[in-house]
């Protein structure tokens, strides 16, 4: 979503983030953007017990800490390299002098992709207290086709437990939902490397019983 962020690298530090190494979470406060030019980041909330919560995914193109760097307070959720990541580190003030003034297009991405966050946490909360585990388990799964463009095979690139801690679900549960898909020739697999739709159709229809945000 945030490729103008490609024209303004050089205004950036060019970083490196192994696999399974976190960025932020400690309660530092953000003061600037990073733009993920390369690999996909998971943000995790830990409570004091150790259980997690997935908040989202940074793919490729995409910026994070833009909300943080605003807000100036203090961050304790942090993101995780899914994969080897390149990272571009961009200071507030090369934000706020450099990029805004002078960068309409990239503003106007910026605050297009803002909007389309708070969607995605308010959708995320919604579904927290929604009791259709097939319909979570189908928009998820359509989401991630849509992202793909549709196709209906593609890498999810993200595991079936991460993808149902994403959706606060056990992973049995979880995978019964799968099952019963199969079953009813909606879906033929679903695994870390593949999921293969078989009836988008019927997918998007299980898909489609969302709360109006």
């Amino acid at each position: 979503m945030c490729t103008p962020w490609l024209d303004v690298l050089n205004l950036g530090q060019r970083l490196e983030l192994p696999k399974n190494h976190t960025l932020f979470g400690k309660g530092e406060v953000v003061d600037g953007v990073y733009f993920n030019q390369k690999g996909i980041l998971r943000l995790n909330s830990v409570a004091e017990d150790g259980r997690q919560a997935i908040l989202l995914y940074v793919t490729e193109n995409n910026i994070l800490g833009d909300a943080a760097m605003f807000n100036g307070m203090p961050v304790y959720a942090f993101f995780t390299a899914v994969e080897n990541c390149v990272l571009y580190f961009f200071k507030k003030e090369t934000v706020l002098e450099q990029i805004i003034p002078h960068h309409p297009a990239l503003t106007q991405n910026l605050f297009e992709y803002l909007a389309f966050k708070v969607g995605v946490l308010l959708h995320h909360h919604c579904e927290i207290v929604n009791t259709d585990v097939r319909g979570k388990v189908c928009r998820l799964l359509y989401d991630i086709c849509r992202y793909s463009g549709l196709n209906h095979r593609f890498d999810p690139k993200i595991s079936l437990q991460e993808m149902a801690t994403a959706l606060g679900l056990h992973r049995a549960t979880f995978s019964k939902v799968i099952n019963d898909l199969k079953k009813e020739s909606i879906i033929a697999s679903a695994t870390k490397k593949e999921i293969v739709i078989l009836d988008i159709d019927s997918l998007a229809r299980y898909a489609d019983q969302t709360f109006a945000l």
